[in-house]
């Protein structure tokens, strides 16, 4: 049976109502697992920090980039290879993947053990937005396919809520639980078993996704078997295999520019770690920005139709890149406020992490809900509404922010920080939809990967290292966490070309659907 949307396109759909609901049931319950394992490391930081003797530049490490850069070098990848497998299988997969090794994470030994196994956290949880992503578009229509987003991101402020709030009463209560185990369960320290306790459920849920009956879509331009296409689509990214890849479909010139771009790099990550001292992190954030640029290039050759919607997009792009921005200033901020809650106003984990938890979860939640909301309403009069609540999302924070460092109590910090969380989660949900609405749907998975790569490595591979090694230099966390605010003006900029431009892509889009 076949179904017209609101773009007058027609799309196949053989699932329920009632079915789509609940997979966008399961899609919020996975990406509540998602940022519950990503996240934790926020609260249990201190602990970890004191246990492996970390500085605030390394705490800041693998509070972001061992996990961003590599989610974003593999994300692309899996994006790809979303729009040619099942994407729940591959979902599931995942699932599993990023689940063990956070629980595996508790058994770390050093600095060097705990990156790794957030490097592997980063490469499992590379599926989830495309494989997601695509579900969703393919389940509801262009009407309310915002709302769904927002809806699909309470998952996530509540994942990020409950790393809170779960690493701490681990924190809190481990030595009266860890009687009641048998066995010597006593000897793992309490950071330790945070890990366990959080990574281990998502190994049931995986079980479930595995199940789910997926909605028809268009076939693949490109079918080939699974083997070839993941290490085409790997190789398109992870260096050296990217040197053979240009050199199948661009030849000697492509190689050769791909060289030049890789001294580039090196030459600017060589001087980077003699500046700051920081080998892991400009190691780290050099492989990424090779990925990133690589895969444009190995696009731009391969399929230039994804490639001119995507990075190339007049309009894809300076949302992109201004929607990374805005997620610096907030992932710095959510991932440093449990740290500076102890450190500067002395609260206890158990406490910190009810008030904070609480508080990202309700501000959160309602943000990313009233910015669908918004954006459904306010897009019927102006095409631009997706852009104008951007731009809300990363203004309106600030002065919740500079309330939030004034603060002489934790209340008064969890209150300033709810609102902060609201303002700052308008646009989540929001910027999801607008990436599916300006690509073809053979491209959805594709267009989710190239998102969620640049917003991640952007934003989770600079700001909370920023924040870190701000804060080791001056011994200022506030200072740390202010700092990265000069990007706004940057942001601001790029939203307002993606104003310009949208109406005319949105229109293109409509012609091509």
């Amino acid at each position: 049976m076949a179904q017209d949307d609101d773009d007058g396109a027609v799309h196949p759909r053989t699932i329920s109502s009632g079915y789509s609901k609940y997979i966008l049931f399961l899609l919020v319950l996975v990406s509540f697992l998602n940022y519950i394992d990503r996240q934790v490391i926020y609260i249990v930081g201190e602990r970890v920090k004191q246990d492996l003797r970390l500085d605030d530049a390394e705490l800041g490490f693998l509070m972001g980039t061992s996990f961003a850069v590599f989610y974003g070098v593999s994300g692309i990848a899996m994006g790809r290879i979303a729009d040619a497998v099942s994407r729940t299988k591959l979902l599931a997969l995942a699932l599993a993947l990023w689940s063990g090794l956070t629980a595996l994470s508790g058994a770390a030994a050093n600095f060097a053990v705990l990156a790794f196994a957030r490097v592997g956290v980063g490469i499992g949880e590379s599926a989830a937005s495309p494989c997601s992503q695509a579900l969703i578009a393919e389940s509801f229509p262009p009407r309310n396919r915002a709302t769904a987003f927002s809806i699909y991101v309470v998952g996530v402020q509540l994942g990020g809520a409950a790393s809170l709030l779960m690493g701490a009463l681990v924190l809190q209560h481990w030595t009266t639980w860890c009687a009641a185990l048998p066995g010597d369960a006593c000897a793992v320290a309490d950071w330790r078993a945070a890990f366990f306790a959080v990574g281990l459920p998502g190994l049931a849920v995986a079980g479930l996704i595995y199940r789910l009956r997926e909605p028809p879509r268009p076939k693949p331009a490109d079918d080939v078997p699974l083997p070839r296409l993941a290490y085409r689509e790997m190789s398109a990214a992870v260096p050296p295999f990217t040197l053979g890849n240009l050199w199948a479909i661009g030849g000697r010139p492509a190689v050769l520019q791909n060289l030049g771009l890789t001294a580039v790099l090196l030459l600017s990550v060589c001087a980077l770690i003699l500046a700051t001292g920081d080998t892991a992190q400009w190691v780290a954030v050099g492989i990424g920005a090779y990925s990133i640029v690589t895969w444009g290039q190995v696009m731009k050759l391969r399929d230039r139709a994804l490639f001119d919607r995507t990075f190339g997009g007049r309009a894809f792009a300076p949302i992109m890149f201004a929607g990374a921005l805005l997620a610096v200033c907030t992932a710095s901020v959510g991932a440093w406020s449990a740290p500076y809650a102890m450190r500067v106003l002395g609260a206890p984990p158990v406490t910190v992490g009810l008030y904070l938890g609480i508080g990202s979860a309700l501000g959160g939640v309602a943000g990313a809900i009233t910015g669908g909301r918004l954006t459904d309403w306010w897009r019927s009069r102006d095409s631009r509404a997706p852009v104008w609540v951007g731009m809300m999302a990363l203004v309106a924070p600030l002065p919740f922010l500079a309330l939030m460092l004034q603060a002489h109590s934790l209340l008064g910090f969890a209150l300033a920080s709810l609102l902060f969380h609201f303002f700052g989660s308008l646009w989540t949900g929001v910027a999801g939809a607008l990436a599916q609405d300006l690509v073809l749907p053979r491209m959805r998975g594709a267009a989710a990967g190239a998102f969620s790569l640049v917003m991640i490595v952007i934003a989770s591979g600079f700001g909370p290292y920023i924040v870190g090694k701000i804060s080791h230099l001056t011994g200022s966390l506030a200072t740390g966490m202010l700092s990265v605010f000069a990007v706004v003006p940057i942001a601001i900029g790029l939203f307002l070309l993606a104003a310009a431009r949208l109406p005319s892509e949105l229109a293109r889009q409509a012609t091509d659907d």
